[in-house]
């Protein structure tokens, strides 16, 4: 290769897809990215755009604000608008949902402006998609049509992927960024995040650098760095080291490979083990540099140029955890039905808290027993497991500064202390006495604008619970896919059919997506019944799974597992099928207390294996679960919201109680902002709902709202001001902090 044929360029995106179709060649696999790594990619690219919108003077000059780095990407020219990708499709298709997902949000608020740009980076002429893979097109035609996407039994990987991840990036969008904020998110995408292009002269050159660069060796790593800095000072233990170093290796070498695995199994003993709880700035380094804080903290580890011993001791540490922690690095990546109780590590990996391995080797110890390490880590992972449902069940956030402070500033100090098995169970224990049940402040909970995937889990492990209770099989993990199980409303979205019972669609649409008005439906099944009437699609709900086919009646005639199960945990009254004459209302409520009793039996503290003591011996709020920890723990009841009508109450912009109105279709829709940010409207009352987005939306009847500029407050004079405005305000008058 000549090293003239090669050149390079920076792109921001807007630039990346002006006008250019972009196809991938022969060899390049199907679009395989999953879950994990487009969570990673968007919450990286809204947390990037989230400390540049907190900065006032990049706000006024956004020509200043420095670029965000997506990598390099590696393509040849066919024409002048038509290249030809080498290496980067993963990215490229995922950036591709991710802008129709946008178009069909900013769509939703009428900005016309923003929809041209991301028309722009879509499609290079109003028809054509920009990403022209021919496998592809059904799927992302549906998405742009706002249609759903049957997968059928002839679809490839790519198109089946396809439907899933851009649910997923729908979801998350709504999860991360409240309406408000994502017109400059697209303008901060399209403008500020930039990928190097690196041209190669043509096909067969395009192929020889794809060889290169899947072929061929890597750079040194951080861990390699790390082990050469360990081998340079261990004096005659050379050999040792380098033995014990590759043995730790090939423990963390699983089922499938891993290159990073080794680089985050050493970072997370280095946080869970080191770094010191009240030093953000060492979590921040270790993350960015592991090996250059280790140099940097020689003194505080015991790493000294004198003492040649204690750096093979420190590899002989990592080897022992190593061994340890190998069936939780196998049990995130497959679900385990060996006895071991390790489901929690792979529902909180899949639940986007995969800082629990930090908390889990905070627990274990290298000279524990296989068997006490395993049962530390299970304790550990299903304490964490309950926080998420509780979090869930309360509408609170579960983002990157819950889960942070969950693992750093609770988990880690108090772990750390703990010798035994039975240390680690009592810290849990009080630590989720502490956490509280709270289930009634969940009695109206059900899916709304940004939770999709956390109801979905919900309802998975309550079905699963009840199959598992009446000795049927049942796969938990299919009920997690939603190209398997659709989420299914017990009715269908046509407020008019219940007028008689609810007159008020608010109430009407708040209620059909209540926990109470939901199931998990085979999605073959599912597009089957339709819009049915839910007392005669309730026959066809019996060939299902329990939680829903009890709805039909007789459903539960010989079958004396199911009625044990019922006498056992006292289900009588809710476990149970309705007639054709019980109405909307009574019924999800049942169905309401049925879930909430279901979720207290799978997360009891007892039954996860946590002591409960009683309360007058529990910790207050100021004292510590365990002796002498570093964090104070708080109870959940002072947890506060992140979003901008938090900061306004942290700000006294606004107070608890403050009513605040909505107008649509020449009606005035009442809510009222509780003590820590949510929005309780006035038509259901219940549970709070965590952001004016959602709250606005139940009231329009549509999938997404602007809260901030359509909910306002009226002064005494019926003056009324948007949130928006009146935030706005307080941050030029220095009363509060942009966001």
């Amino acid at each position: 290769m000549g090293v003239d044929e090669i050149k390079s360029q920076g792109f921001s995106l807007k630039e990346l897809f002006r006008d250019v179709a972009y196809q991938i060649d022969y060899y390049q696999r199907d679009y395989t990215w999953g879950e994990e790594e487009v969570r990673t990619l968007l919450r990286d690219l809204c947390t990037s755009f989230s400390h540049w919108s907190n900065d006032p003077a990049l706000i006024r000059r956004p020509g200043n604000a420095p670029q965000y780095f997506l990598g390099p990407f590696v393509y040849y020219e066919q024409s002048k608008n038509r290249r030809c990708l080498v290496d980067g499709q993963q990215r490229f298709v995922t950036l591709h949902l991710l802008f129709l997902q946008l178009r069909a949000r900013v769509r939703d608020h009428g900005d016309a402006r923003r929809v041209d740009r991301l028309n722009r980076a879509i499609t290079t002429d109003g028809a054509h998609f920009s990403i022209g893979i021919s496998d592809h097109e059904p799927v992302l035609r549906a998405i742009d049509e706002g249609r759903v996407y049957e997968t059928g039994l002839g679809d490839s990987l790519s198109r089946r992927n396809l439907w899933a991840r851009s649910q997923q990036i729908e979801a998350q969008l709504a999860e991360e960024l409240d309406a408000d904020k994502l017109d400059r998110f697209t303008d901060w995408l399209l403008d500020r995040v930039v990928l190097v292009g690196i041209r190669a002269a043509n096909q067969d050159h395009g192929y020889r650098m794809f060889e290169t660069m899947n072929d061929r060796g890597a750079r040194l790593t951080a861990v390699d760095l790390l082990k050469s800095h360990l081998l340079a000072n261990v004096g005659t233990g050379e050999d040792q080291l380098n033995t014990r170093w590759q043995e730790m290796l090939r423990e963390l070498a699983t089922d499938r490979e891993d290159p990073g695995a080794a680089a985050r199994f050493i970072k997370a003993t280095l946080l869970a083990r080191y770094a010191r709880p009240d030093h953000a700035e060492d979590r921040r380094q270790i993350d960015v540099n592991l090996n250059v804080w280790v140099r940097q903290n020689a003194k505080y580890l015991g790493l000294l140029p004198d003492r040649p011993e204690n750096f093979l001791d420190f590899v002989q540490s990592l080897l022992e955890t190593a061994r340890l922690f190998r069936p939780f690095l196998a049990a995130s990546r497959a679900l385990k039905k060996d006895g071991d109780r390790l489901e929690a590590v792979l529902f909180n990996e899949r639940n986007g808290l995969g800082e629990q391995t930090v908390a889990i080797l905070a627990a274990i110890r290298p000279t524990d027993r296989p068997s006490q390490a395993k049962d530390k880590g299970r304790l550990v992972a299903a304490y964490i497991d309950r926080w998420y449902a509780l979090q869930v069940l309360q509408d609170l956030p579960v983002q990157a500064p819950e889960i942070t402070e969950l693992v750093h500033g609770r988990l880690v100090p108090a772990l750390r202390e703990c010798r035994t098995l039975a240390d680690v169970a009592v810290a849990l224990g009080q630590l989720a006495l502490l956490d509280g049940s709270l289930l009634p402040e969940a009695s109206t909970l059900g899916l709304r604008g940004n939770n999709s995937h956390q109801i979905r889990y919900l309802l998975a492990r309550a079905t699963a619970y009840v199959e598992e209770g009446c000795e049927r099989p049942n796969d938990v993990l299919a009920y997690l896919d939603g190209t398997q199980f659709h989420i299914e409303h017990l009715w269908a979205n046509h407020p008019r059919l219940a007028e008689k019972e609810i007159p008020d669609p608010v109430v009407f649409r708040s209620l059909r997506n209540q926990l109470g008005g939901l199931g998990l439906l085979e999605g073959r099944e599912n597009s089957s019944i339709n819009d049915m009437p839910l007392h005669d699609k309730a026959p066809l709900y019996a060939r299902s799974n329990i939680l829903l086919g009890i709805i039909s009646p007789g459903y539960n005639r010989r079958n004396p597992h199911l009625r044990d199960f019922i006498k056992t945990h006292q289900l009588d009254k809710l476990l149970r099928s309705f007639g054709p004459k019980e109405a909307m209302t009574p019924i999800i409520q049942t169905r309401q207390k049925l879930y909430l009793h279901l979720f207290d039996l799978i997360w009891n503290p007892e039954r996860l294996g946590f002591p409960t003591p009683t309360p007058q011996d529990a910790p207050q709020p100021d004292q510590s679960p365990v002796p002498q920890p570093r964090a104070t723990p708080t109870r959940r009841k002072t947890a506060r919201r992140r979003t901008d009508v938090a900061k306004m109450l942290d700000a006294r912009i606004l107070t608890a109680g403050t009513r605040i109105v909505l107008t649509h279709r020449s009606i005035d829709h009442w809510a009222t902002i509780n003590e820590d940010g949510g929005i309780v409207l006035n038509a259901t009352g219940g549970t709070p709902y965590g952001r004016v987005d959602e709250a606005g939306a139940v009231v329009r009847g549509t999938k997404t709202c602007q809260g901030m500029k359509e909910w306002h407050i009226e002064d005494e004079t019926g003056a009324r001001l948007s949130l928006r405005t009146l935030r706005d305000q307080a941050v030029a008058a220095e009363r509060m902090q942009s966001s």
